[in-house]
């Protein structure tokens, strides 16, 4: 919360409540029928004229101040008391007779003060008359009530400033959050290249068929993890991530590491779409494990071959197909008594996105993914 000294220096009026103050204080001095009517403002150590009524022979003018402690003004006893003053005359007042606006013959004064939420001044409004003047007990009431009508409109400004000031807090520190996590990414991101550049040397100096296999496998999932790492740093909210794209990168990730003479054609039919990362990382690692499997054996014996990768959303219901023209499925297939770690990975993160995984011999082979969003 602010501090007082803050809460008058920084605390804006805003214009439709300034218009509004100025009418307040212009009918009140024309019902009261006195040439000046004021909203006093303290700023620091002075007292400034804030608003004055329009009114003939005022001789107040907004923007006006003088110091107030020990200045003998009406409006400093009504600060420091926190309460109403009533002077009729101050030229039959001995306390008042000398006051600085005698010398401006205002000689009868009625002010209340106006604090600020948390209990310090912000000024007064009052009214003040050329002649002697004792003010009713109706007159009284009617600047109270005007009186509280501005300490609500302060409140309210009061309110808006500090909301304002923990949005902004909050601002900076959603924008301090998104930095560190742009910069976690980022480092993840390298760290995972470095391994990914690490396990395709170590697959270049090795020439032991099944040890080439298992790195090339660790590799595309590696791959996997990477890309989609590229793809939060490249997204606002690091959140959702766009499918499409994030699905063609890995494939032509995957496609890249099987750089055979053999002749594979992979279409694509990917719906635009977007995915939380939670769900997204594991559709990635399943399609690699698909494809991965395809590239390496589906077409074995063949000089040519070709893949189809759909995915389609349709009333929040998203399905992955898979398909290949190759020598498909051993004779007798069944998937939950296979123990190959690729398929076993690809049950558990079907289960983990809620969905069924299916996998036939169908013209080839053909792997189908369904799950809700």
């Amino acid at each position: 919360m602010m501090t007082n000294s803050e809460s008058q220096n920084q605390l804006d009026i805003t214009r439709d409540i300034k218009e509004k103050w100025q009418d307040i204080i212009n009918v009140i001095a024309k019902i009261l029928n006195v040439p000046a009517g004021l909203i006093m403002r303290k700023v620091d150590s002075d007292i400034t004229v804030f608003l004055s009524s329009d009114t003939e022979n005022n001789p107040y003018i907004p923007g006006a101040k003088e110091h107030l402690e020990d200045s003998g003004l009406y409006c400093e006893t009504v600060i420091k008391t926190n309460s109403m003053l009533l002077v009729p005359n101050a030229l039959s007042d001995e306390l008042w007779e000398n006051n600085p606006d005698v010398k401006l013959n205002m000689i009868s004064y009625l002010g209340f003060p106006i604090t600020l939420p948390d209990k310090t001044p912000f000024g007064t409004i009052c009214v003040l008359d050329n002649k002697e003047n004792k003010y009713s007990e109706l007159y009284k009431d009617l600047i109270a009530s005007f009186r509280d009508t501005i300490v609500r409109d302060i409140e309210l400004l009061y309110s808006n400033h500090s909301l304002e000031e923990n949005n902004a807090k909050l601002n900076t520190l959603l924008l301090e959050k998104e930095t560190i996590l742009r910069e976690t990414h980022h480092r993840i991101k390298n760290n995972i290249a470095s391994i990914e550049g690490m396990l395709s040397l170590q697959s270049q100096s090795i020439s032991n068929p099944e040890a080439v296999s298992a790195l090339e496998d660790a590799l595309s999932r590696v791959s996997s993890m990477r890309i989609l790492y590229e793809k939060l740093l490249i997204t606002k909210d690091y959140e959702d991530i766009s499918v499409k794209e994030y699905l063609e990168s890995l494939i032509d990730a995957v496609v890249e590491l099987f750089p055979y003479n053999l002749k594979i054609t992979v279409a694509q039919k990917i719906a635009a779409l977007n995915l939380p990362s939670k769900k997204l990382f594991p559709l990635g690692i399943i399609l690699n494990e698909l494809l991965t499997n395809i590239m390496k054996y589906a077409f074995k014996g063949r000089e040519s071959g070709l893949v189809n990768i759909a995915l389609s959303n349709r009333q929040n219901r998203v399905t992955l197909t898979v398909q290949d023209n190759g020598n498909g499925l051993p004779e007798g297939f069944d998937i939950s008594e296979s123990k190959g770690f690729g398929l076993m990975l690809v049950k558990i993160l079907s289960e983990q996105l809620g969905g069924i995984f299916t996998i036939e011999n169908y013209k080839g082979a053909k792997s189908t993914l369904k799950f809700e969003i």
